[in-house]
């Protein structure tokens, strides 16, 4: 149990807690001290000095690598820089050389990001088979069904964005690998809140923007590539970036960086790196497996008092993530939207999801937030 010294800690680090109750991580987690004072630190530095400290800034690139690589297992050299999880994802469907008749295997619980990349290679004559869940649930053993010997790739999330499913990630890359199948994993709902080991999972992509769970700006995302599989994906975005210049502008080689930066291909965000980075690094301070026990504890008190409130909770459980999907029971009388109105004027900060009140709340996130949601409810009696 985190003793409540620690916990008022770690709310200082989040001023947000001073004016509304923030329970929207799976949208968009509010900055953190750290990362705040860190992207202004640059910020400052490029309005006085403008590029000079350009070496630092690429140091700070460095640094960010080697943070995402410490919290998700990988080398700093599998770590690419992008804008976005859709940029990642995109990267991986483009980029593999496909055949006609070879298919690619994602679920009915996917955001757009991990879906239509795959809906979209059907023009290029391959299949995109969805694995159909059950109350907002599936089992490694349904995405095995639908695999055969033309399957190039299995897709899905290590988070559900709508009802917090997570998936056994360990199970389903047993699988892929033991087939010789290709593991891709859109990991926005669980990197900075829920661990994820890729060398574990056996993931070979995996795309990560780090604006919700990591609390870190938009913008500024990871995208790992696993080293034996890096020369799998066709690079199809070439700039002044990735390629090996040797000092050149005219007439530069063209030839890609042999690591995970040939797939950035240009200017990178560099505010929003350092903000990234300062986030990345109060993670691995606080420790992610403190982190995860704490959003799982909060979400699971959170899932219950809703439910004793008179809501109806969609999320599958045990919750397993910060992700809490509920249902409220006058929904005939009183719409989803008009509840949530509700909510957001008394200073309680949720999302509409397919259907329902979407609550995710972080480690910093405390019981008497809990009670102000559920007095919330109390009043629309």
């Amino acid at each position: 149990m985190i003793s409540e010294t620690t916990k008022a800690t770690w709310r200082e680090l989040f001023p947000v807690t001073k004016n509304i109750t923030y329970l929207n991580h799976a949208a968009v987690g509010p900055l953190s001290t750290r990362a705040f004072d860190a992207m202004r630190r640059h910020a400052v530095d490029q309005r006085e000095f403008g590029a000079t400290h350009w070496k630092d800034w690429y140091a700070e690139y460095e640094l960010l690598r080697a943070a995402a690589g410490r919290l998700i297992g990988a080398a700093p050299d599998e770590i690419a820089i992008l804008k976005n999880t859709s940029e990642g994802i995109s990267f991986v469907a483009e980029g593999l050389e496909w055949e006609r008749g070879d298919n690619v295997v994602t679920t009915d619980l996917e955001f757009p990001s991990n879906y239509t990349p795959w809906k979209n290679l059907e023009r290029r004559g391959v299949e995109c088979r969805v694995v159909e869940s059950r109350n907002g649930a599936y089992e490694p053993s349904d995405v095995e069904r639908l695999l055969d010997s033309r399957t190039r790739v299995v897709a899905v999330s290590s988070v559900a964005f709508h009802n917090g499913f997570a998936p056994d990630l360990e199970a389903i890359g047993e699988i892929c690998d033991r087939r010789g199948i290709l593991f891709c994993v859109d990991a926005i709902q669980s990197v900075g809140a829920i661990p994820i080991d890729v060398r574990r999972a056996r993931i070979s992509f995996l795309a990560a923007d780090g604006h919700k769970w990591l609390c870190a700006p938009e913008g500024a995302a990871i995208f790992y590539v696993a080293h034996e599989h890096r020369q799998k994906l066709r690079v199809i975005e070439y700039g002044w970036t990735n390629i090996e210049r040797r000092g050149k502008f005219l007439d530069a080689s063209t030839d890609l960086l042999p690591d995970a930066r040939r797939f950035e291909a240009g200017s990178l965000n560099t505010n929003g790196i350092y903000g990234l980075r300062a986030a990345l690094d109060l993670v691995l301070e606080i420790g992610i497996e403190t982190i995860a026990a704490e959003v799982i504890r909060i979400a699971g008190v959170l899932a219950e008092e809703l439910e004793g409130a008179g809501l109806a909770i969609g999320s599958p459980r045990p919750i397993r993530s910060g992700i809490v999907g509920a249902i409220p029971r006058r929904t005939e009388t009183l719409t989803l939207l008009k509840v949530h109105r509700h909510l957001e004027e008394l200073g309680i900060i949720c999302s509409p999801r397919e259907g329902m009140l979407r609550f995710s709340p972080h480690f910093y996130n405390d019981d008497a937030d809990v009670k102000r949601v559920t007095q919330a409810f109390a009043r629309l009696e």
